[in-house]
């Protein structure tokens, strides 16, 4: 086997453990912003509080586009385990300071700063596929598929009792402790057998030309579209447990109802990633996109927490494995030395989607309210197919791999 990929096993058993952590710690804090704003900064009305909320998200997702594609770039020519490093050390210190802010605008400062530094799932998914066999690439991204959707669901939990029993505080010191014994696990046990000297000497340079490629085009399409679907609604479910039980328990019940999205992302995760390995990934997409929206309409017209419970877990058992997917195919159809690039792309086009619905969804909950977010999920995701149609037709004569780099 390549020397390059020794250590594939055991990377992917500390990196699973390390994401698992993480998002735990993100888990713990992240869904519960809607709430913070009423309670601590005071904002009470609901589409007020929902405008504030996009503003918030905007400054997070327009930080992350931008942060995503430089630190892709850097990730091929200084390795990718230290952009991983950076990302969760910088999610230790500046995570916390976020419930210290005592007002909204220093709040969005800080998420702003935040987002730009931090973001481990794109350098994790990138370091993985780096140092993994290719015939392993649908297993690996499976595999931290499922750390991220469990530690969603263990974050939600514990954010749900720790917001309940003590406070926003305790819970976002929490998120940053979490996040700095990730750090150093990945510190100490990864390896990655990354030559800084002749990546330098042998690096292909990346032309927005290949961007161009009708194939790649296609998939950054549904990358964006994906974004857009996946982000909408997630900063309401709170306002939406509000509107279905109340306000008694709201943070409490979102953390259930997320913990059961996330189990659901889980399941999906785990059997995606390695139907992805034995078929072709592209027949996937379409019965997934499909399954989702019919769910993400379900939750849209829920009235009480257990339908949003059934409806949001069976949204995410199909939507948990359409990333994966997506990715599997970006790292088949580019060149292993730009992989860090493409994957900044993809995840800067990703988070593009969040800055999109940012401006959507705070115009949707103050004209229609809060359900007609998730109506608007739904129809996204139906969307999808159309760029998915045109990039059946062109991939096999439009890859990368086939363009003089």
């Amino acid at each position: 086997m390549d020397t390059m990929y020794t250590h594939w096993r055991k990377n992917l058993y500390i990196v699973w453990i390390s994401q698992f952590l993480a998002m735990i710690g993100f888990g713990c804090c992240m869904p519960f912003i809607p709430i913070l704003l009423r309670e601590n900064l005071h904002i009470d009305n609901e589409k007020l509080r929902g405008l504030y909320v996009s503003l918030y998200y905007l400054a997070g997702m327009s930080s992350l586009c931008v942060a995503n594609i430089v630190w892709g770039i850097l990730a091929d020519r200084f390795g990718r385990k230290i952009m991983l490093l950076r990302a969760s050390y910088a999610a230790a210190i500046f995570y916390p300071l976020l419930s210290l802010a005592p007002n909204f605008w220093v709040l969005v400062l800080i998420r702003f700063i935040c987002s730009f530094f931090s973001g481990t799932v794109v350098p994790a998914q990138t370091l993985l596929v780096s140092t993994t066999p290719p015939e392993k690439h649908g297993f690996v991204l499976g595999a931290v598929s499922t750390s991220i959707w469990s530690g969603n669901m263990v974050g939600y939990l514990a954010g749900g009792l720790i917001v309940h029993y003590a406070g926003f505080k305790t819970a976002f010191f929490t998120c940053g402790a979490i996040y700095l014994l990730s750090a150093v696990l990945v510190h100490i046990f990864v390896k990655e057998n990354f030559n800084y000297t002749a990546a330098k000497k042998e690096k292909v340079k990346f032309s927005f030309k290949y961007l161009a490629n009708p194939a790649i085009l296609w998939l950054l399409v549904m990358f964006l579209l994906m974004g857009i679907a996946r982000r909408i609604e997630q900063p309401f479910l709170a306002m939406q447990v509000e509107l279905v039980h109340g306000k008694d328990g709201a943070a409490f019940y979102t953390g259930i109802i997320s913990a059961a999205a996330a189990l659901g992302g889980v399941i999906s995760g785990v059997a995606v990633g390695k139907l992805c390995d034995k078929y072709n990934p592209q027949k996937l997409i379409v019965p997934i996109i499909i399954f989702s929206a019919a769910f993400t309409l379900g939750q849209a017209f829920s009235f009480n927490v257990e339908m949003l419970i059934i409806a949001r877990f069976f949204t995410y058992f199909a939507a948990g494995g359409l990333q994966p997917v997506l990715q599997v195919i970006l790292a088949k159809t580019t060149s292993a030395e730009l992989r860090g690039t493409f994957f900044g792309w993809s995840g800067g086009i990703n988070t593009a989607g969040g800055i999109v619905c940012s401006f959507l969804s705070g115009s949707l909950v103050l004209l229609t309210g809060v359900r007609s977010i998730f109506v608007a999920a739904a129809v996204i995701l139906l969307l999808i197919c159309v760029p998915y149609c045109f990039f059946s037709k062109t991939e096999k004569s439009g890859t990368i791999d086939k363009m003089e780099v």
